[in-house]
């Protein structure tokens, strides 16, 4: 009878089902984490230290096992998974879920603000709050919180961008989503949406000229191995967030519930520290790589695209104008003065 048992539970464990516990036995959960940046990502750090704090505040009943580098599907794919319950934990970016929440499209407009510091503010704050439980009233999958991406820079194989008309006529993949989109075909840009997991491909093919990242992005997954300019263009800042999927999380009993809120708090606050360290070893890296760096006057960029883009946004969301204006204002009100 013992044989039988333990056959059965390493049969659960080999497909990824929750476990059903014998007399006297505690229960435990096997959980997949998905995310499509590369296994040495700040993604796959931050994922670790949650597996391993997991691990420690439920004396092993939770145990989560980590898919990188869209090993489980892309973003897309992933969230769609997550939804109907196929996946357990994603990171994913705003930007993609606006398919699902369109008026979270608001944190896509290009130039709304000037720091991470104050990005974060904006996504701990009352907004991030209000977008979070709209995403889960909507999808049925809960953030745990948001983790510390930045800015997505322009990367290409041609040319430095140090004014507008650089961007000119460039093919860059963008990410799938209408802000973006507007942003850089207002800029000159033949935005391109296309696969993450494609891009290196792309590249090397000339089907793209560059594409759109924060540096450490830029440096792990190998662009500046085939795109030698990375510029600081800073037009949108990325939020990405922590995602479970809502009926696994509520049928939790209580202790394991308090288990995930902090132990995903505590790994957000150690992926900050991590992803900023890792993008100054990132520029390290492109300057021995030989990659050119430039640091462009922002101005003239956010004259093209402010108010142009932000108008069109207004028309685009639910009460477009009413919330746009209500973020712009917190996110000024959270800007560090001088």
């Amino acid at each position: 009878m013992k044989k039988m048992v333990s056959i059965l539970l390493a049969a659960a464990l080999v497909a990824g089902l929750t476990l059903i516990p014998a007399a006297g036995m505690a229960k435990t959960w096997q959980l997949r984490l998905s995310h499509v940046l590369a296994p040495t990502s700040d993604y796959q750090i931050m994922g670790t230290r949650f597996a391993e704090l997991m691990d420690k505040k439920t004396n092993g009943q939770v145990k989560i096992s980590l898919h990188p580098s869209g090993q489980l599907g892309n973003e897309r794919v992933a969230f769609e998974q997550l939804q109907m319950g196929a996946q357990d934990l994603a990171i994913s970016g705003t930007p993609v879920l606006s398919a699902w929440v369109p008026e979270g499209q608001v944190f896509d407009l290009p130039y709304l603000v000037q720091t991470r510091d104050q990005g974060l503010a904006l996504l701990n704050g009352s907004t991030g709050d209000w977008w979070r439980e709209t995403l889960r009233q909507r999808t049925g999958v809960r953030s745990l919180g948001f983790l510390d991406y930045g800015f997505r820079q322009v990367y290409n194989k041609l040319k430095p961008i140090k004014t507008p008309d650089d961007l000119k006529g460039l093919k860059l993949r963008v990410l799938e989503n209408p802000t973006y989109i507007a942003t850089y075909r207002t800029l000159g840009v033949k935005a391109t949406p296309m696969a993450y997991g494609e891009v290196y491909t792309a590249l090397q093919q000339g089907v793209i000229d560059g594409g759109e990242a924060n540096a450490q992005g830029y440096v792990l997954d190998k662009f500046l191995e085939v795109a030698k300019f990375f510029n600081y263009t800073s037009a949108t800042y990325n939020p990405i967030t922590f995602l479970i999927n809502d009926n696994l999380y509520n049928g939790f009993p209580p202790e394991i519930r308090k288990a995930i809120d902090e132990a995903a708090k505590e790994s957000l606050a150690y992926q900050k520290e991590v992803a900023r360290k890792m993008e100054d070893e990132a520029v390290a890296t492109m300057k021995k790589a030989g990659v050119t760096i430039t640091y462009p006057e922002l101005e003239p960029f956010v004259k093209i695209v402010r108010p142009a883009v932000w108008n069109e946004m207004m028309g685009r969301i639910p009460k477009g104008k009413e919330l746009v204006e209500r973020v712009a204002k917190e996110a000024d009100v959270l800007l560090p003065k001088k």
